[in-house]
């Protein structure tokens, strides 16, 4: 059984390799992906390999909603309208709270919208506390037939 995955989509490589220490340092049993914008996100989780083989996508995704050409929140739509990531969590992770994107996160789908917080060890908590939950509850998905 492969280990789960969680993926980060965020421009600033600073908060991916904070998440990515945090994650490492916290001993979580899971592997760390990241891209810089939702175009690739988008490729890697729409490709054929994607969607013939669901194991392999991430069992989390952080996803800032500020994002260069494409927003999170269409990233957010696509995956919700695609059987196979339709289900898969999906964290806003926003830079700072703004009320109107919360709203159409959470009417679009988002399982929650969190604020990075600015100080380095309330990020690595935060980090910790939302994977460490996504890794013990995963959504229950039904399959067809």
């Amino acid at each position: 059984m492969s280990r789960p995955s969680i993926l980060m989509v965020d421009p600033s490589p600073e908060s991916v390799e904070l998440a990515r220490f945090s994650l490492w340092r916290s001993k979580l049993e899971c592997d760390f992906g990241w891209f810089e914008d939702a175009e690739r996100a988008m490729e890697s989780l729409f490709s054929p390999q994607a969607q013939h083989h669901p194991d392999t996508l991430p069992c989390l995704i952080l996803l800032e909603p500020r994002l260069p050409r494409m927003e999170g929140l269409d990233l957010l739509h696509m995956l919700r309208s695609q059987p196979h990531t339709q289900a898969m969590p999906v964290i806003m992770f926003a830079t700072s709270y703004d009320e109107t994107d919360a709203t159409r996160s959470r009417e679009a789908g988002a399982n929650d919208y969190l604020v990075k917080p600015v100080d380095a060890r309330e990020f690595m908590q935060l980090i910790n506390q939302t994977v460490n939950y996504w890794l013990q509850h995963p959504p229950v998905t039904t399959e067809p037939g």
